[in-house]
């Protein structure tokens, strides 16, 4: 989804008038007549027109803001499941570790236990 705002370079909070004037700019720079045979210019100059006609329209507006919040909220969500999933090789290394301190824990209760019995009181 393409966002308006970037698309004029305007902030959520642009007033109908900012964005008539930010929309006029863009469009003088990059309409076909101005810059006939580019092509870039020309797909440039739709994508203005048409987050223009959305951002000037009340309705389409808010519908579009709506849209903008959930992709968000979709995409924080996917961060936040990627960022909290354990990768196995962390996990490996807490097995790991966690054998190794309770092996080194049985060699030192065995030790100290023979130690003590070998001494005669």
């Amino acid at each position: 989804m393409k966002n308006c705002y970037k698309i004029l370079g305007v902030g959520l909070t642009a007033t109908k008038d900012e964005i008539k004037k930010i929309y006029r700019q863009l469009a003088l720079k990059f309409h076909p007549d101005r810059n006939p045979g580019n092509k870039i210019a020309e797909e440039e100059f739709k994508n203005i027109s048409q987050a223009y006609e959305i951002l000037s329209d009340d309705e389409k507006r808010k519908q579009h803001n709506f849209d903008l919040q959930q992709e968000s909220q979709r995409a924080f969500e996917q961060q936040q499941a990627k960022d909290f999933q354990p990768s196995s090789f962390s996990v490996n290394w807490q097995y790991v570790i966690g054998v190794i301190l309770f092996v080194i824990g049985l060699v030192y209760v065995a030790n100290w236990s023979t130690s003590n019995k070998s001494k005669n009181y």
